[in-house]
């Protein structure tokens, strides 16, 4: 009867890692596979290109806010690889002044247009907005492509080329953008947000007027020297 029982307790123990096997595949199950495009991103690419699991869930209603809510917003403490918090499954209206813009071209750069967008009322405060390159892996297979090349089209148009140095805009424009919320973390990009958030990616544009010369713009544009951003889950 003894040896019976301690056969049975392997066997339990396999049945029980199983089961939980099986818990965390039908609660979290694998991300979809690339099937184009080329490697371009790291940190929550996925997310960032709206190819994750969790972009079924987001809310493409548009909710309108302002720049300064956005980055009074509260990061989570632990960015999740994968998983999308609260305010990531939520498109925003904002409108914003568009400071400047460049072209993610670098040695590490993942092709995304990253522009820094300031709330009218306050200048100082600013966020990043990104756009993904088309011919990105994730970016190519999302169900929005088509509205990340329209974006890049409409910027272009209207901007010429962004180079791979960040080019302030003078005079500044006031445009309407729609985007989806975003916690980056922190690594002292252009323009970023205290909290890290960002419009990411962008999902429309549009120009809206050009500011005169009577309007103060900011001498820089530095990351903020204390920040409230959330890190990696493996960090």
């Amino acid at each position: 009867m003894a040896q019976r029982r301690s056969q049975q307790v392997p066997l339990i123990i396999v049945l029980i890692i199983l089961g939980a096997w099986l818990v965390r595949y039908f609660l979290h199950p694998a991300p979809p596979p690339y099937t184009c495009g080329t490697h371009c991103g790291e940190e929550r690419w996925r997310i960032k290109t709206l190819f994750d699991r969790g972009a079924a869930k987001i809310d493409f209603a548009a909710r309108r806010t302002t720049v300064s809510e956005l980055v009074a917003m509260r990061a989570p403490s632990r960015l999740e690889e994968e998983e999308r918090s609260d305010a990531e499954n939520q498109v925003y209206s904002v409108e914003a002044v568009l400071l400047g813009w460049k072209q993610e071209t670098a040695s590490h750069g993942d092709h995304d247009y990253h522009l820094v967008l300031a709330d009218p009322n306050d200048l100082t405060r600013t966020m990043i907005a990104e756009v993904p390159a088309e011919e990105c892996e994730g970016a190519c297979s999302s169900a929005q492509r088509d509205k990340f090349m329209q974006v890049r089209q409409v910027l272009t148009a209207q901007l010429a080329q962004p180079e791979a140095h960040f080019r302030r805009l003078s005079p500044a424009w006031v445009v309407r953008v729609e985007g989806v919320g975003f916690f980056d973390i922190f690594h002292g990009q252009i323009g970023v947000a205290e909290n890290c958030m960002e419009l990411h990616p962008l999902l429309k544009v549009e120009f809206v007027r050009q500011l005169g010369p009577e309007v103060l713009l900011p001498h820089r544009i530095e990351p903020p020297e204390n920040h409230r951003c959330g890190h990696l889950g493996n960090d």
